[in-house]
């Protein structure tokens, strides 16, 4: 056959054929895009912002209840004091605008349909959704410890008017700081997957909220036959990884082990993930 022939239908098959879907390995300029598109997003920065002055609202707010009050409390919850815990009291709000920011990492290009030019640049859709992964999961850690830490200096500042802080030090200390912002990454990437999967900025959100605070009443409407939903809840396995005191009574009941508690972050990470990278492997 002749070399032009060969040349024009070999054009012809590369032409027609479909967009290679397969691989994860990404490339750093991949990485860089995927960087200078979220950072360029105003959504991005005032997310985190309203993350920020929340938690650090809520937190200074009922650390500051808890020094006023302290010499009027009971023995009992004297005795059940957690200072991490009065210190991270705003980071049910927190985990709230993380899990925003990750839908909103995916589900804009979906509904702008910028996605199409990002899968033109990059036929491989899981090596897209793997950067993207890579470069929200990164800022979302960054974040999330930094938040995690500035928090914990704010509280232990002001229990410290009682005598009643802990330092970096002391032991678990550390180890809470940390997983609050691990946790705070978790569940950016939770509302990051549920993006890919729902691909509509309100409904992504909409399910995220349900994931993490709707299924909170639900496992307490079944809690006279079993507690095991409740261990299995997300905000469970951060209230276990936060504390460096373990919950006492009921709360104990409902609270997984630390090893448990890393485990199930590590199941709702890979399920919602897993479901994201297959509907974006599916079609556009």
């Amino acid at each position: 056959m002749p070399e032009p022939v060969m040349m024009l239908r070999s054009g012809q098959a590369s032409a027609s054929a479909p967009p290679r879907r397969g691989g994860f390995l990404v490339t750093r300029g991949m990485l860089a895009s995927e960087w200078i598109k979220l950072r360029s997003v105003r959504s991005t920065w005032l997310t985190l912002l309203c993350a920020l002055l929340f938690v650090l609202a809520f937190g200074l707010f009922d650390t500051l209840s808890v020094t006023e009050s302290w010499n009027t409390m009971s023995a009992a919850d004297k005795a059940s004091f957690d200072p991490l815990a009065e210190a991270f009291a705003g980071m049910q709000i927190g985990e709230l605008a993380f899990g925003v920011l990750g839908v909103l990492a995916i589900s804009v290009e979906y509904e702008t349909g910028m996605i199409q030019t990002t899968f033109s640049a990059v036929p491989r859709r899981g090596k897209v959704f793997a950067a993207k992964a890579v470069v929200g999961g990164g800022v979302m850690l960054t974040a999330g410890l930094a938040l995690a830490f500035v928090t914990f200096l704010g509280g232990q500042w002001m229990l410290s008017a009682k005598n009643l802080d802990v330092q970096l030090a002391d032991p678990g200390v550390l180890r809470s700081v940390a997983c609050t912002g691990l946790y705070l990454a978790v569940v950016g990437l939770i509302g990051y997957g549920l993006g890919a999967l729902i691909r509509h900025t309100a409904g992504a959100i909409s399910v995220m909220f349900a994931v993490i605070w709707l299924t909170y009443g639900a496992t307490h409407a079944v809690e006279k036959w079993s507690y095991l939903p409740d261990r299995w809840l997300l905000v469970s396995a951060y209230q276990t990884l936060s504390r460096i005191h373990p919950q006492s009574g009921t709360s104990a009941l409902r609270a997984p082990t630390t090893t448990m508690a890393f485990v199930e972050l590590a199941i709702y990470l890979l399920v919602f993930l897993g479901l994201g990278a297959w509907r974006m492997s599916r079609d556009a």
